[in-house]
């Protein structure tokens, strides 16, 4: 675990490089004549294509000029740092070779800026050149497993940083001593800290209900580790041994508890895990080390080298609505797979790692163009049930921007995917499509593949054209589609850290109308859609306000999803000083979804509680570790 002092370097770094990057991207937009106050429109004809491909990208951003702008430079500036924070890293672990990092034994370039030189010594006239196109090398390497962080076609990428900029913010990075970059918490503490400035801002002005774009920075608390621990533990670690209980699991903080709901057996590879509120994917590493375990001792004949990727492949889910998020939860479980790799693989087999997806969502989704909208429903006229499921998606995700994963959307859409499956008949297909499927169904897998696959080349078509608006349109329908699949699925392990407080206008009123019994607070809505997203005897782990045990506005929450969907079965009231920087109390509690016929009746059913309160923050994990051991003596 990173100290105090050491998480006091991450912030320093990344708010300076912040600042630089803003300001670099600023300066870029007015060399387009895009200025903060209006777009000016005489401009040189050399500049016009990339000035409408910023224009599109704006747009897309919001209707408010200003505000599309601000938006623009800031993500554009986190995007790049991002990148460059992600390469020093795989650097570090030995993955790639040394872009980001200058070395005086190369005449202060990098080995990869060396190594070019000595391909193309013509470069040596032409030091920008030779910088970007080391780092263009860089991207690709890392892209293919990482694609949406380092996409060429990203709009936050339309402009490249002057070489001047890159090479400051590299110099920042290189601060960061190489035994912080070697832990994988500081990717999630780079990105609680990006938006450090701004949270301090926002609470200060903000009154009433928050604008769709202060959720994330107002929501950026990084989960600390043991509180990560014991609920992954406590809920995919007792999961699994309930079913498998003569399989060893090292689990430090199990709490003991009694409970009649059982779950059938459950296969590695079945099992489903999600984080709906994902953030830099704290929560999914800590279940990948667990899973790993799993996977070891029930496919001993898989070599261990082959699992990292099978982890992210089959049982890691995470939403979130911010890009950022996504970007970094990527990064995180990238690099936590392809070290884990690297260790387990022995020296004589040459296999590279390979990842075929990854299932990390992002809900950032702006579908603003009707005629667009036309163009893109035109490919699916083949099948008029493929056509009304990618319509309703479309619909569904056009304000998921503002709900995220409080989207419900697993009724109609198990409608439609049924539909589809039953009423598959052979003329529905062109001849190429015929041999997908089987001729007695069409699972909602291929389904979601097939529109995947449409999705993908009307993003092609859209970039050998260079038609932006067609482009980031196929891109949020990549999204929509994503996340229409996740949030359409069960799960046997939901874990989270969700929001909290007051949700923006449009989430509000949606939470109103379709979450009764919660909309009250940010945080109780997604436990209610936790609950939901869970399978029968599966499990939720949660770290949220505590005010739901005690508030008379959360009755509901504790008298009907507490009682009759959900029993609660380890409880950890936690008070202040839980997470860096927020000021809220809050509990950390697992609960065990019901099914019809469990014989459980709550008023029966035991809760393990630790009290906490009184403690502060590293105090709390000292007195629960304590207090642990004597729960186990008593039960045992």
């Amino acid at each position: 675990m990173l100290s105090k002092e050491q998480r006091r370097k991450i912030e320093g770094v990344v708010l300076r490089s912040k600042k630089l990057l803003e300001d670099e991207f600023d300066r870029l937009l007015r060399t387009y004549r895009l200025m903060p106050e209006k777009a000016i429109e005489r401009i040189t004809e050399e500049k016009q294509a990339v000035r409408k491909k910023l224009e599109v990208a704006l747009k897309r951003e919001s209707e408010d000029y200003e505000k599309a702008r601000r938006r623009y430079v800031k993500y554009a500036a986190f995007t790049f740092l991002n990148r460059i924070l992600a390469l020093r890293i795989s650097e570090v672990h030995g993955l790639i070779k040394e872009t980001v990092i200058t070395r005086t034994v190369f005449g202060e370039r990098s080995r990869s800026e060396r190594d070019l030189l000595d391909m193309h010594p013509g470069l040596v006239s032409n030091p920008e050149e030779l910088a970007f196109r080391a780092l263009a090398e860089a991207y690709e390497a890392v892209g293919k497993y990482i694609p949406h962080l380092f996409d060429s076609n990203d709009p936050y990428a339309i402009l490249q940083p002057s070489l001047v900029a890159y090479r400051g913010a590299r110099k920042i990075i290189s601060e960061i001593p190489e035994d912080i970059l070697r832990q994988l918490e500081t990717i999630g503490w780079a990105y609680q800290y990006f938006n450090t400035k701004e949270r301090e801002e926002i609470r200060k002005r903000m009154r009433g209900s928050p604008q769709p774009d202060e959720i994330p920075p107002l929501n950026q608390q990084y989960t600390v580790g043991w509180i990560v621990k014991f609920l992954v533990e406590n809920t995919l670690g007792k999961l699994w041994l309930e079913t498998k209980p003569d399989i060893k699991l090292g689990l430090d903080y199990l709490v003991q508890t009694e409970n009649k709901i059982k779950l059938d057996g459950v296969k590695v590879e079945n099992l489903r895990v999600l984080d709906p509120a994902c953030g830099s994917g704290h929560f999914l590493l800590g279940a990948f080390d667990l899973l790993m375990e799993m996977w070891k001792e029930e496919h001993p004949e898989i070599p261990d080298w082959e699992i990292p990727a099978l982890i992210l492949e089959k049982n890691l889910y995470g939403i979130d609505i911010d890009l950022r998020a996504t970007q970094i939860a990527a990064m995180a479980l990238y690099l936590k797979a392809r070290t884990v790799f690297g260790k387990e693989k022995e020296e004589e087999v040459m296999e590279e790692f390979e990842l075929r997806r990854m299932n990390i969502v992002c809900a950032d989704i702006h579908f603003v163009d009707g005629e667009m909208r036309k163009k893109f429903l035109s490919q699916f006229e083949y099948d008029g049930k493929i056509r009304g499921i990618v319509e309703e998606m479309l619909r569904a995700c056009e304000n998921a921007f503002e709900i995220g994963s409080l989207l419900r959307i697993r009724q109609p859409f198990e409608k439609l995917f049924e539909s589809r499956r039953k009423g598959w008949t052979k003329a529905s297909f062109a001849q190429e499509q015929l041999s997908t499927f089987a001729p007695e169904a069409i699972p909602k897998e291929n389904t979601v593949d097939e529109i995947v696959e449409k999705i993908k080349v009307f993003i092609k078509e859209a970039t050998e054209s260079k038609d932006m608006g067609t482009m980031l349109f196929g891109f949020d329908a990549e999204k929509a589609i994503s996340l229409v699949d996740v949030l359409t699925n069960y799960y046997d392990v939901v874990l989270m850290n969700p929001p909290y407080g007051a949700m923006p206008a449009k989430c509000k009123a949606y939470a109103k109308e379709r979450y009764k019994r919660t909309h009250r607070d940010y945080y109780t809505a997604f436990i209610e859609q936790a609950v939901d997203l869970c399978k029968p005897g599966g499990y939720v782990g949660a770290l949220t306000g505590r005010t739901f045990m005690f508030l008379k506005s959360h009755q509901k929450l504790r008298e009907e999803i507490l009682r009759d969907d959900a029993l609660p079965e380890v409880v950890l009231d936690l008070g202040f000083n839980v997470l860096d920087g927020a000021t809220a109390r809050y509990a950390a509690f697992t609960l065990r979804r019901r099914y019809k016929e469990d014989g459980v009746k709550w008023e029966e059913h035991p809760v393990t509680f630790f009290k906490l309160t009184d403690y502060a923050w590293d105090e709390k994990r000292v007195m629960f570790e304590e207090s642990r051991v004597r729960t186990i003596s008593k039960t045992i």
